[in-house]
Parts: structure tokens; sequence; C-alpha cells
């Protein structure tokens, strides 16, 4: 009888979860057919006419160009808006692209966005309401609309770390690094799985292994790869549109804060204060102790599982995209990797409320976030964008800090384990 009634329950859910995922695909369809979505999302025209999955179309153009014998990393003139972008070439050998034009351009981002909606939604257990609010709140934020109307490839690098968290054979997470970081340069920080590997020399030799193969193919191409650096300023991202330290640092030095033809650059000061170094300090001095002490924070490298995995890799691509690169908005979905972990401490233990402040920051963040570039790019408040802008970077810094102390912790603890090891074995013990 309880058997039964199990099924029947667990039947149901799955039903409810699909209407519930089919709802949401309904709704991106028509906030995008109806255009509702511009332009908070800037929208690509062509024409006059706006055109859907533009990152998606401009990859398969440049291999039109590329089949021609045509130098797509300077100037690429399938580009329809001109704007050069680059990938590794990798992405320019899609076969049959003009055979299979209507899936390449039209079902394969559907599926690959689909696919993606899917597997965010399946992060939430979806047992109240509550929950059901909160996958509203993250997918209909402003940078997981961006990079589904635009196709952008890291949806597809987000699955191929979704993918490596879930496998543990090596020879097929080789493969899935190998092709993301061909495709671009930050999914090469996913050969940081191999550090879930207990054995310190399995570890280094994994690590030496796929690295080593990605730099050899790398200087096949380096005259290629020298272009794309040459040309790295026309695609960074600027303004609201910004996730990064750069931005961050560049707005805190050089915004003026200029409002009704008053100077009000103090205010940015006081505002990075109150929405930084206040509660930055609140969170190191009531949380700093717990985070370093905490063992399922300590032990995120230790266990071997899937969340963790996730969770590592996520964090991994968030904080070395955040201060190395110039990101556009869309960057921030693997934020959405950090929440299965999040979700299963919450469950285990939170006697002092950390993974519950955790999930709550980074709900407020893509709520806020998305708030404040709806205001900005609909020129609401159109005298206080400057402001709404440092803001939004203000609220990164933020996030990106509590990311990082967790970060710092785990790894603390993986390295004194190494040593460890290393220390037993050479004693003998």
């Amino acid at each position: 009888m309880f058997l039964k009634t199990k099924i029947n329950y667990d039947f149901k859910k799955k039903i409810i979860g699909f209407i519930f995922f089919s709802l949401i695909t309904l709704t991106i369809y028509f906030l995008i057919s109806k255009q509702i979505v511009y332009p908070t999302i800037v929208p690509m025209i062509k024409n006059g006419a706006i055109k859907l999955f533009a990152d998606w179309t401009v990859i398969l153009n440049a291999n039109l160009c590329f089949e021609k014998g045509l130098d797509v990393y300077l100037n690429n003139p399938c580009d329809p808006w001109g704007r050069r972008h680059v990938y590794g070439q990798i992405l320019l050998n899609i076969p049959f692209i003009e055979k299979l034009s209507k899936f390449y351009f039209i079902v394969f981002p559907i599926l690959i966005n689909l696919l993606f909606i899917y597997i965010v939604i399946n992060f939430f257990e979806l047992e109240n309401l509550i929950q059901y609010f909160v996958v509203l709140l993250f997918i209909f934020s402003s940078s997981v609309i961006l990079a589904i109307e635009r196709a952008n490839i890291d949806i597809i690098i987000f699955l191929v770390t979704i993918y490596i968290s879930y496998n543990k054979r090596f020879i097929f997470n080789y493969i899935a690094i190998i092709f993301a970081a061909l495709s671009k340069f930050y999914p090469i920080t996913l050969a940081f799985i191999f550090l879930f590997e207990k054995n310190f020399k399995k570890v280094m030799l994994n690590l030496i292994f796929v690295i080593t193969i990605i730099l050899v193919i790398y200087f096949f191409q380096i005259e290629d790869i020298k272009k794309i650096f040459s040309n790295s300023k026309q695609f960074k991202a600027i303004s609201i549109y910004n996730f990064s330290f750069d931005g961050f640092l560049y707005y805190i030095i050089n915004l003026k804060l200029i409002i009704n033809k008053q100077d009000y650059n103090w205010l940015k000061y006081l505002i990075l204060f109150i929405v930084l170094g206040l509660p930055l300090i609140i969170t190191l001095k009531k949380k700093l102790s717990f985070v370093f002490n905490n063992k399922n924070i300590k032990d995120l490298y230790l266990n071997n599982i899937y969340e963790n995995r996730l969770y590592i890799l996520s964090s991994i691509i968030i904080l070395t995209c955040y201060f190395s690169f110039n990101n556009f908005i869309y960057r921030e979905i693997f934020f959405l990797g950090l929440i299965p972990w999040i979700f299963k401490q919450k469950k285990i233990t939170d006697k002092e409320n950390f993974f519950s402040f955790y999930f709550y920051l980074l709900c407020l963040k893509f709520f806020l976030s998305s708030i404040l570039i709806f205001l900005f790019m609909n020129n609401i408040l159109y005298q206080y964008k400057a402001l709404i802008t440092l803001v939004k970077h203000i609220l990164d810094l933020y996030l990106i800090l509590v990311v990082l102390i967790i970060f710092l912790s785990s790894l603390k603890s993986m390295l004194n384990n190494y040593f460890k090891t290393m220390f037993h074995k050479k004693s003998g013990t």
C-alpha cells in the first residue's frame, strides 16, 4: 500500500513538473515572440527585423565564411551584425550547415534551450509554492533570458559542466573538457574536476595530461589566438551588462554621479560602504569561523559526489571569469550550478542558518540585478542610470566574495588532506 502510494505521488509530481516546465517554456516563447523582453534584452536587428539566437547564428555564419577560406578572426563578412565575433576552430568545423540549415539555425538552439531550462527546474524539488516562485525568479532573470534569447554558447558549456559533474568516466570527461576549452578559453578550468581524485599522483597526471593536450592544440592555433586577443576589445561587455571585477573597478574609479546638474560623487563611496562594506564586515564577523570550520564545506573536494563536483566547477568558472575576463551577464548562469549543493546542505544541517543565508543572497542578487537592468535598459529613472549601474556591480562583488570565501575554505581543506596523505606515506604510517 505504501509503495503504491509513493508511486502515485512520484507520478503526480512528474506530471506537475512537466506542466510547470511547459508553462515556463510557453511563457518565454510568448515574451520573446511578442517582443516584451526588449529592450531589457538588447534586440539584435537585421534588415529592420529582430533575429533570435544571434550568438549561435554568428557561429554558424562564421562556419560558412570559414569554408570559403575567409579569415573570420579579423573580419567576418558573414556576420550580419558586423560584430567580428571569434571562436575556437572546433566550432568552425560544424558539418552540413547549408544542407541542414533549419536544424542548425532553429531546431538545435531550441533543443539546447529546452534542455537548459529543464535541468535548472530540476535543481529544485518543487514541494511548495515558494520553490515554484523561486524557480521563476531564476529562469526569468535578465542573465538567463539573455542567454536563452541569444542561444549563447555558455549554455552549451553549462550543460557540459553538468555532464562532467555527473560522469566519473575519465575518458568521456577528457573529451568533454577538451571540446569546451577549444570553444572558449575559460572552460579549461573544468580540468579541476580531477582534483576530486584522492590519489595526488593521479590528480597531477590527469591535470597535466588534459591541460597539455589543450595547450598543444592551442599552440597549433597560435596565430588565430593572437587575432582573437587583438580583437578582444570589440566584444567586451560594458555598463549594466558587464559582469567582472574590471567593470567594478572602472565604475568605482571613473563613474561621475551627476544628478540634476549637481555633483554627488561622494554618494558612490557611501553606497559602496552600505551595499558592500557593511554587509561584508557583518558576514565575516558572523560567518567566517563557520565557513572555515564546517565539515560539509571543508569536505567539498573530499566527497566525490555530483552536487560537490558541480558546485566546485561552477564556482571555479565564476571566480575565474569574474576576476580574469570582461564578461557579459549571461556568464552569471553558472551561479545556478551552486544551487543543488546549497539545497543539500540546507537539508542536512543549517543550525547557523548559513546555507539559508547563502541561498537567499543568491536569490536577492538575481532579483535585484534583473530589476536594475530593467530600469536601466528601459530608461526608467534615467538620471540615476550611473547609480543603478554602480549598485549592480557592488551586488555582484559581494556575492562573488562569499563564493570566494567558501572556495578558499574547501581548497585549504583539500590541500591539508593531500599533504597529510603524502606525509603518512613517506613516514610509513
